[in-house]
């Protein structure tokens, strides 16, 4: 039925234990940055938007930047991929589609989220402000996960996240910590409107 070329969403915790940790009949606002061939990005439609005021928002600029840091896996039928599954999925119309950086979303994002996944560029500025960004926009008692905490050499992205959960201490509880952070916004934390940290539409990737 869908297309892809890796199954690395298939290992995922995310994957493995969402389902179980929100009420997959609920409404849910969903932001996913980072979207690659879609495989994460179907799972959330086919089994968390069955609700009709359920929505999903995808951010990537798949290849329409230079600066792509995953530029080695990816391919103009990355994005025929991507299109080709949202367009088979469950619920395709409560799926929106930003072919933009994260960093020329959120000035424009008026929305917040209750499930928010960042899988975007992997430089250590770039995970900061997607981090920082998405945080903001996430609603007191939604999730948040990144992918990638343990990955590269293990150390230098858990640096920068670790950095981001210090900043915020007070703000949120750990609900998933191996190769997969997960943390959950306390109902006390602020939810901002339109957020921005630093941007740079021109430099940053979201993949």
């Amino acid at each position: 039925m869908y297309q892809y070329t890796h199954t690395w969403f298939f290992s995922s915790a995310i994957y493995e234990k969402i389902c179980d940790m929100v009420d997959v009949s609920a409404p849910h606002t969903i932001l996913e940055i980072g979207c690659y061939e879609g495989l994460s990005s179907v799972f959330f439609a086919d089994k968390l938007l069955a609700h009709p005021e359920s929505t999903l928002t995808c951010v990537d600029p798949f290849l329409t930047i230079d600066t792509n840091d995953h530029a080695g896996l990816m391919s103009n039928q990355t994005e025929e991929y991507f299109d080709s599954n949202i367009r088979s999925c469950q619920h395709p119309d409560r799926v929106t589609v930003h072919k933009i950086t994260s960093d020329a979303f959120f000035p424009q994002n008026k929305a917040t989220y209750d499930i928010i996944y960042i899988d975007g560029c992997h430089e250590h500025d770039f995970i900061t402000r997607d981090m920082e960004n998405s945080f903001a926009v996430l609603r007191p008692g939604g999730m948040m996960w990144m992918d990638d905490y343990l990955g590269g050499d293990g150390i230098q992205i858990k640096a920068v996240m670790d950095r981001f959960l210090k900043a915020h201490e007070g703000e949120y509880e750990i609900i998933y910590k191996l190769y997969q952070l997960a943390i959950r916004k306390v109902e006390t934390a602020a939810t901002g409107g339109p957020h921005s940290v630093n941007p740079h539409p021109s430099t940053d990737i979201s993949l």
